[in-house]
């Protein structure tokens, strides 16, 4: 059932693709047909090339256009358009069959050239043929200078047969029509056809039709004055006007711009008015014997002038406006994204100012992003309460380096920020910038540390376990090494006889004793001392503080553990005792040197009878 579903499927588009193929070669044979009766009729005698010769960018237009496998019904098309054409104007004679030919060769190598991997990559599409400077020079070169020199050519040597014709003049006006005909008429028609302009007309506003109107009509009007009189030179008009279209309405305006500019003065031509019409036809001028070949030679250069000027003009300022466009929505989304973002952004120039701030930074800093831009970052720093010296210091060392603190910003000690500085690569002769990005990492900060703690915590007791407390130990250690002066001392306590309780009263009464024993040790301690369990009955004091006062704590907590009972049994009280041995951490010693010593006296305290305090003499 699937299958027959997907067959049926394939059917439905392969007829649709051949209705639609069908109906573009119908299009292109009925326009082919008629611009060419048209053009000879109005432009040449019969014999002679035409003035202009635009019906072979129809064909090429939709070559740019359409998809390859449309191309042989849109070249047959265009050459029964040719060939009928030629026959109604020129008369049926054998050479007709060859000028068709010569047209839609041209036209093919043209299409095939713009489209193939000389190009760009959606050039292959016929998406980007148009779309830049690279490839409007391209254009001119293929379809102005290359493909129309080869048709005529050949085309002259057709018509020297057919029709007698001299091949000087004959070359140039039939090298003239179809380079003006290809380089007029295919930006227009190949806009046209894809629905460039279409989209265009859909993406105005009421506004923007009004503007477009009154430009195309004072263009209209200018090229009507410069060619509807022959008195006064005035061609100098219509660049302008043609200039306006490109700066106020883009590339598709100026390219249906020269088109009308094309018509205009070819009509106008046939009545001998215009411009042209005053040149002096004779002497080192006269290129051509006949004075309309002549003048019909003279407005194919103007017009060549006049379209290698507007449209390399217009396509770089609709690459330029496409960018500004481009350029402004990433701006707008950059502007949401930061807007949203939990990262607040500082960006500096080389010179270490604020050129731009965005982000939460009133929530992180107490100040507006505004607030900052034109600020040195040494005001910024005292402005936001924000402690980067280290930062910066580090990042100054390490150019284009990234490096990272976390910070609490002054007044807002619930934040935790983590706080990274870019340097960006400097230029010869230049410091380009740096950026500093703020963000909040106190939720994650908090799980950090309840993690830690879990990792580091004794599941029985609450206290610090065996591995907390020797990174605890390691830090402090590290800490009064880097300190001289600081003193600490580290005190190791044994549950005297705790294996007595075990078998006598039961683990759980064990359990309960040493859970008692920690709660005592924490109440016997300072806040900034640190207490762990190591194993089973052995605990652990940290105390920064020396010899003398550490004891004096120790002496206190042995005290205070068997001065009380610390569990009771059912109607039975049990009562115990911890042995303690301490000693001083001394310039150059070592962790394990440190609870060699510790661990000494506890063996002495231990052997003098338990219950007690020693120190390391």
């Amino acid at each position: 059932m699937v299958g027959s579903q997907t067959e049926h499927s394939n059917r439905t588009g392969s007829a649709t693709a051949m209705r639609d193929s069908a109906l573009w070669a119908l299009i292109a044979a009925t326009t082919y047909f008629f611009m060419t009766t048209a053009t000879i009729a109005l432009t040449s005698d019969g014999r002679n090339p035409a003035t202009v010769w635009p019906s072979d960018a129809v064909i090429l237009a939709l070559l740019l256009s359409r998809a390859r496998r449309d191309w042989p019904a849109l070249v047959l098309a265009g050459w029964l358009g040719n060939l009928l054409a030629n026959g109604i104007t020129r008369g049926w004679v054998p050479g007709i069959v060859l000028f068709g030919a010569i047209n839609l060769g041209q036209t093919l190598i043209a299409a095939q050239i713009l489209r193939s991997s000389w190009g760009l990559r959606k050039a292959r599409s016929g998406q980007g043929v148009l779309a830049n400077g690279r490839t409007i020079t391209r254009f001119l070169l293929v379809c102005g200078l290359l493909m129309p020199a080869i048709g005529a050519g050949v085309g002259t040597l057709v018509s020297a047969l057919t029709y007698g014709q001299a091949p000087g003049a004959a070359f140039i006006r039939w090298y003239a029509s179809n380079a003006l005909g290809f380089v007029i008429f295919t930006p227009f028609f190949k806009s046209l056809f894809d629905g460039s302009y279409a989209r265009a007309l859909e993406g105005q506003s009421r506004a923007g039709m009004l503007r477009g109107t009154a430009l195309f009509a004072l263009h209209v009007g200018v090229t009507l004055l410069v060619f509807g009189q022959t008195k006064v030179p005035l061609l100098f008009l219509l660049f302008p006007t043609l200039l306006l279209l490109s700066f106020g309405l883009g590339r598709l305006a100026t390219q249906a711009g020269v088109m009308l500019v094309a018509v205009i003065g070819a009509l106008a031509a046939l009545h001998h008015t215009g411009p042209m019409a005053l040149i002096q036809h004779g002497g080192p001028f006269s290129v051509l014997p006949d004075l309309a070949a002549f003048e019909a030679l003279c407005f194919q250069v103007f017009l060549a002038v006049l379209m290698c000027t507007a449209l390399p003009v217009a396509t770089i300022v609709a690459s330029r406006a496409e960018a500004r466009n481009l350029l402004g929505a990433r701006e707008e989304l950059l502007r949401l994204i930061m807007a949203h973002s939990p990262d607040a952004i500082i960006g500096l120039d080389g010179d270490g100012i604020c050129r731009w701030a965005d982000g939460p930074l009133l929530d992180y800093t107490g100040q507006v992003p505004d607030a900052l831009v034109g600020l040195p970052i040494d005001a910024i720093v005292a402005l936001a309460g924000l402690d980067l010296g280290q930062l910066l210091r580090d990042s100054a060392r390490d150019e284009g380096g990234l490096r990272t603190v976390e910070l609490r910003p002054v007044g807002r000690g619930h934040l935790t920020l983590e706080a990274s500085l870019r340097m960006a690569p400097s230029v010869p002769g230049q410091t380009v910038g740096s950026v500093i990005t703020l963000r909040d990492i106190t939720v994650r900060k908090a799980r950090e540390l309840a993690i830690s703690r879990r990792i580091e915590t004794d599941d029985l007791t609450g206290v610090l376990n065996r591995a907390g407390f020797r990174r605890r130990l390691a830090r402090a250690i590290e800490f009064a090494t880097d300190n001289p002066g600081r003193p600490l001392t580290l005190a190791l306590f044994d549950v005297d006889h705790f294996k007595a309780i075990n078998d006598t009263h039961g683990h759980p009464a064990g359990d309960a004793a040493l859970v008692e024993i920690a709660r005592r040790l924490l109440a016997g301690t300072r806040e900034e001392d640190v207490v762990g369990r190591l194993s089973g009955d052995e605990f652990a004091i940290l105390l920064r503080c020396g010899m003398g006062t550490a004891r004096a704590i120790c002496e206190r907590i042995v005290r205070t553990i068997s001065a009380d009972p610390i569990v009771v049994v059912g109607s039975v009280v049990v009562l115990s005792s911890v042995s303690c041995g301490i000693a001083e951490l001394r310039p150059g010693m070592s962790r394990e040197a440190l609870f060699d010593s510790a661990d000494f006296a506890l063996y002495e305290a231990k052997r003098s009878g338990r219950n007690g305090v020693r120190a390391v003499a």
